[in-house]
């Protein structure tokens, strides 16, 4: 979630993966500085033990609720479980890593937490994100080097435009009615960037000089690019050690 067509099988490909080198574009460039600016607060935080520790959340919390996601699958999916891998060795405290079958990018935040999602909110969304794809093609989003803030750890992600339209779109759609269930979510917020996260901070908060010595050495890494064909409407049910994430349905853009 986590920190930025029709339906079709799950077992269909959400996405195609190739590992070609590319110049960062203007946009991308501005997005580096972003991800600069977040790691300088993130590093500092995890250095010194002073980063934010998430909490197992209880109904009504503003975050881990009802998604439109991109998961991860195939060659990235693997090069990306293989970090959460060596992440887990550095690690101090116990903070919870993703598992490879967990890894997504997400697109919109909708809902805050639900014990319970009601199936209406389900379909509600689903046909929102059904009429919001009408048009938009398949998107890129280009993944480079490692990257943190107060609260976790994650992988830099350039988009192209279309994610951004779709976001907008996503935006306008939810704003006449709001939050259906509780509080929470992305709102008004548009976000800016693309990341995948690899690490959620929890308790107990100790100095972790170990994890951001790994994140720097691997700030420039280049992992490869994503092509998005779908985005899938998900739930959470977060403990300490796993997000839970569970896909109610995939919607092929287009």
């Amino acid at each position: 979630m986590s920190g930025f067509g029709g339906s079709f099988s799950i077992s269909m490909l959400v996405a195609s993966f190739s590992s070609e080198g590319v110049a960062l574009s203007g946009e991308d460039e501005r997005l580096r500085k972003l991800y600069d600016e977040v790691w300088a607060g993130g590093a500092a935080a995890f250095r010194g033990g002073t980063y934010r520790a998430d909490p197992v959340p209880a109904h009504g919390a503003g975050r881990w609720g009802l998604s439109f996601v991109v998961r991860v699958e195939g060659a990235l999916a693997e090069a990306f479980a293989a970090e959460c891998d060596r992440i887990a060795r550095v690690r101090r405290s116990p903070h919870l890593v993703y598992r490879r079958d967990e890894l997504h990018m997400t697109v919109r935040s909708l809902e805050g937490y639900q014990e319970t999602v009601p199936e209406e909110q389900v379909l509600h969304y689903r046909s929102q994100l059904e009429r919001a794809v009408e048009g938009v093609g398949p998107f890129a989003v280009r993944f480079r080097g490692l990257c943190g803030s107060p609260a976790g750890v994650f992988v830099r992600g350039y988009p192209d435009g279309a994610l951004f339209e779709l976001r907008h779109r996503l935006t306008e759609a939810q704003r006449p009615q709001g939050n259906l269930g509780v509080p929470g979510g992305d709102g008004e917020r548009v976000r800016d960037n693309a990341h995948v996260s690899l690490l959620v901070a929890k308790s107990p908060v100790v100095a972790e000089p170990e994890l951001v010595e790994y994140v720097d050495a691997r700030s420039e890494v280049e992992f490869g690019t994503l092509r998005c064909a779908a985005v899938a409407l998900v739930r959470y049910r977060p403990d300490a050690v796993s997000v839970g994430l569970e896909e109610y349905e995939r919607i092929r853009l287009g």
